[in-house]
Order: structure tokens, then C-alpha cells, then sequence
């Protein structure tokens, strides 16, 4: 169908190592809107949050690793608080690290 083939698309797309960040923020904008549209596209969120934090996306990447955090949250803990400083939010790191103490 069509939207299996955009998908297949878009992760070809997000699998590419020479992809421009300004086309992945562009990606992660249509990801994002077909979210808040409630359509969500299935793309793994692993993916979107890891593709995000590439381009210095911090508060996309923030939004999917908090997704992946509620699915795993052992495996989730040190990329949350990385992304929670880069955005300037030390509380919420320190919260993480003392939640998962």
C-alpha cells in the first residue's frame, strides 16, 4: 500500500549516512505532525529519537526518549539525561539518575 511504501521509504531515508540534517529535521517534522494528527507513522521511536538527537534536535529527541523510557526504562536512563542537559535541564537529569537509583 501507499503508506507501507512511504514507510519503507522513510527508513531507507533515515538509514542513509549521507543524508543532510537539514532533510532528517525535515523527516522528523512529518514524524511528528503525523503524531499530533493521530496517524502516527510506524517508524520506531529508537529510531526518530536517535535520528533527532543527530541533528541537535534535542526536544524531539526528549519527546521519543521519553516514549522508549516508559517501554525500557533501564535502557533509556543515560540518553534521557543527556538530552535533558543538552537542553539545559539539569533538574530533570538529576531526577532521572534518582530514579533510576
Amino acid at each position: 500500500t501507499y503508506r507501507e511504501q512511504l514507510v519503507r521509504s522513510l527508513e531507507a531515508a533515515f538509514a542513509s549516512p549521507s543524508i543532510p540534517a537539514e532533510i532528517v529535521a525535515t523527516l522528523l517534522n512529518l514524524a511528528e505532525f503525523m503524531e499530533r494528527d493521530e496517524k502516527p507513522l510506524p517508524v520506531d521511536i529508537r529510531t526518530l529519537g536517535a535520528l533527532a538527537e543527530k541533528c541537535r534536535a534535542y526536544a524531539k529527541a526528549l519527546h521519543y526518549k521519553e516514549q522508549e523510557f516508559q517501554q525500557q526504562p533501564s535502557s533509556t536512563v543515560e540518553a534521557l539525561i543527556s538530552v535533558n542537559n543538552h537542553l539545559g535541564q539539569p533538574e530533570a537529569a538529576v531526577g532521572i539518575l534518582v530514579y533510576a537509583q
